[in-house]
């Protein structure tokens, strides 16, 4: 029986992953990789976390493409010092790495940037969709950023958009496909709590 060292995260936006997360590796034992994810990547680009936050599970506009064209075809065209020095597509390819690099180390939680997809052949990881009914999302998305229902709801669509756009151009999947996930929890209905007992039982581990 092969053995689980990577539980893979992915959420939607007021579904309350995180969360589910943070017990999970809490419960296990094991390292989450959440912001420390995204540390790793930016040490990998040597860059600062700030400085990679805004590129984050994103694809590139067309205008940041441009850039990226000009300066890699006609450098004398758009002079290097204008180019950011990170990207939605370079941070992608530094989270693919790190993610990878991560399943030779000790067990971990991962959440999001795709990791699902980057190890869905591996059989040492599990992978785990966190999910809820929209008008539980818009509610956690209201106490989490202390905004009205609107900007919450609007907030919501972006970050859909965004990942869903992230997982099409980088791994030419669906991001809410559920065979992609091993288990998909309604986070509306069961509890972090549960969730991450459920988690455990399902990979084969019953700490409780």
């Amino acid at each position: 029986m092969t053995t689980t060292r990577v539980v893979t995260i992915s959420r939607q936006l007021g579904a309350g992953g995180a969360a589910v997360a943070t017990r999970l590796a809490d419960m296990l034992g094991w390292r989450l990789l959440d912001r420390a994810l995204v540390e790793r990547i930016a040490a990998e680009l040597d860059v600062a976390p700030e400085q990679v936050e805004p590129h984050d599970e994103r694809v590139e506009s067309f205008i940041e493409r441009l850039g990226q064209y000009l300066s890699e075809g006609y450098p004398e065209v758009l002079p290097l010092p204008m180019l950011p020095p990170v990207s939605p597509e370079r941070t992608a390819r530094a989270a693919r790495r790190v993610v990878t690099a991560v399943l030779d180390e000790s067990p971990a939680v991962i959440v999001g940037h795709g990791a699902q997809c980057v190890l869905r052949d591996d059989p040492r990881a599990f992978h785990v969709l966190i999910f809820a009914p929209l008008v539980h999302r818009i509610q956690r998305a209201r106490e989490r950023y202390n905004v009205d229902e609107p900007t919450a709801a609007a907030k919501i669509k972006q970050s859909d958009a965004d990942r869903r756009a992230y997982v099409r151009e980088h791994f030419d999947r669906e991001w809410l496909d559920p065979t992609t996930y091993n288990l998909c929890i309604d986070s509306g209905r069961i509890s972090v709590d549960r969730s991450a007992d459920l988690i455990a039982l399902a990979m084969g581990r019953d700490d409780g």
